[in-house]
């Protein structure tokens, strides 16, 4: 009886719960769950298990699916392909975010929308067909899509947002359509394979020279923060691109942030004079990079611009200089101009070669470790300026604008090598004829003939030896050849090897 009375109480809770559930639309259709609202219905979670090929429903209920939320689909690792029905018109943030074995999605119907980050981390989509009238291609929607190799950006997209292509590291040619008016910061960031951006003519805001993305800096919507008419910035250099030498285009203003970050190819740029701001982490990482022009005009360089060019060896410096502006680069001389007030943090920070530093009167700050790992360096400042309080906190060599130059040694090498390399056993070093090559931090040199000290100055084995020259605390080294004579073999063998001498 008890079980039966349970039985009943099971099954009054079902026909109560179908009504109630009906009512608010809240079901499940097989791998999808489906919610209704009357009106439309909405696919509210895909569950993780599905795989293979999914169709959303244009219809649930009675009523048009309408909208894929947000995150419907993310983690959904094993899905390959997703067919959007012209139903619905709204794809929701993060909706396949991480859906590591998509390959393809289809949108069937002309008008959507997609949120933020919709296809993230879809490492093996390779096509999307857009839909016609989309007008906004958000923040991150591709991001780290690496093996997109080619996307058709409708007509009618006005917006493409920040870092929406960042890492599709097989893209190879970007189209910008005429529509397009506000691109974001680092849109194609690391999309190592381009090779070209075209923009459609009838373009207003954007171009491209020499397949070179040009336009309004950060975005031409806000007028706080860049008028499209004046502030021309070179926004992103294609990482493929072949060339060795680059010329920038005349009008330029800005080089964008990460404009050339981490290109294999530049070795000389040419900057346009006028040009007033080099961004953050523009050259970052150009490892071939061993020329470029700062035009007087320049008033700054931003964080980490130059860092880790390892080629880029001296520099004169207009405006003022970013934190890690040049951190881990290979400079062995610097200029500030006069006119500058600031050295950020760590600028230039183990830059293990940098002898040299100019630094005007002008600055009035020096950020924290600017010059830490630079222990060659010489400043080269004004009297009561900051640069030499500054060298005087940090125990920094420096010298005064109007002082002579220290003549310190920088290496010795041998020039000439001594009358006599080759010895018997047991011999002194006869450093007769040797002399040596001084070579000083301003670039001179001289030639020494003595004052130098020489180490073995006896030989007590035989074989190739190695004679350490020391001058001035500096060494350098030669070689010579040290043997038995005969009649020390003579001695040897009558003593059948004993000890001697």
């Amino acid at each position: 009886m008890k079980r039966l009375k349970k039985v009943i109480a099971s099954l009054l809770v079902m026909l109560i719960a179908v009504p109630f559930a009906a009512a608010f639309g809240a079901q499940a259709e097989g791998y999808l769950t489906i919610q209704s609202s009357g009106s439309y219905a909405v696919v509210k979670k895909c569950v993780t298990g599905a795989s293979g090929a999914i169709d959303i429903p244009a219809e649930y209920a009675g009523v048009p699916v309408t909208q894929i939320a947000q995150s419907a689909f993310s983690g959904c690792n094993m899905i390959t392909q997703v067919n959007i029905p012209a139903s619905v018109t709204s794809v929701g943030s993060n909706a396949f975010d991480g859906c590591t074995m998509l390959k393809t999605v289809n949108f069937a119907g002309e008008d959507c929308t997609v949120g933020l980050a919709a296809f993230r981390y879809c490492t093996v989509l390779e096509s999307v067909s857009l839909p016609a009238r989309l007008s906004e291609i958000p923040a991150e929607m591709f991001s780290y899509c690496t093996s997109l190799s080619d996307v058709s950006i409708p007509s009618a997209v006005k917006l493409i947002g920040e870092r929406a292509f960042e890492a599709c590291s097989s893209l190879t040619a970007v189209n910008i359509p005429a529509s397009v008016n506000s691109i974001g910061k680092n849109a194609f960031l690391g999309c190592t394979a381009v090779a070209e951006f075209r923009v459609a003519s009838g373009n207003s805001l954007y171009s491209s020279v020499d397949g070179v993305l040009y336009g309004p800096f950060e975005s031409p919507n806000d007028p706080e923060i860049s008028n499209p008419v004046t502030d021309k910035a070179l926004i992103q250099y294609p990482a493929a691109k072949a060339a060795t030498d680059v010329t920038v285009a005349a009008g330029t203003l800005i080089i964008a942030n990460d404009a050339f970050i981490g290109n294999e190819h530049i070795e000389k740029v040419t900057l346009p004079s006028g040009i007033k701001t080099i961004g953050d982490f523009a050259f970052n990482k150009c490892e071939k990079l061993a020329q470029i022009n700062i035009p007087s005009s320049v008033e700054a360089i931003g964080s980490r611009a130059f860092a880790e060019c390892p080629q880029l060896k001296t520099l004169t410096v207009f405006g003022n200089v970013g934190d890690f502006a040049f951190a881990d680069s290979g400079l062995t001389s610097i200029v500030i101009s006069s006119g500058a007030e600031t050295i950020g943090i760590r600028s230039f920070e183990n830059c293990t070669a940098l002898k040299s530093a100019d630094i005007p009167e002008s600055v009035e700050t020096i950020g924290l470790g600017a010059f830490n790992g630079c222990t060659g360096l010489t400043l080269i400042v004004d009297s009561g300026s900051a640069a030499q309080s500054y060298a005087e906190t940090n125990g920094i060599r420096y010298r005064l604008r109007n002082q002579p130059a220290e003549k310190t040694i920088e290496s010795i090498a041998v020039r000439t090598l001594p009358n006599k390399t080759s010895y018997i056993y047991k011999e002194s070093l006869d450093t007769t004829g040797l002399t040596l090559t001084v070579n000083y931090t301003d670039g001179s040199s001289e030639t020494v003939t003595d004052g130098f000290k020489a180490s073995p100055d006896k030989f007590n084995s035989v074989g190739s030896k190695t004679v350490t020259v020391t001058y001035k605390n500096h060494t350098a080294q030669f070689g010579v050849k040290v043997s038995y004579a005969w009649w020390q073999w003579v001695i040897r063998i009558l003593l059948l090897g004993f000890l001697w001498y």
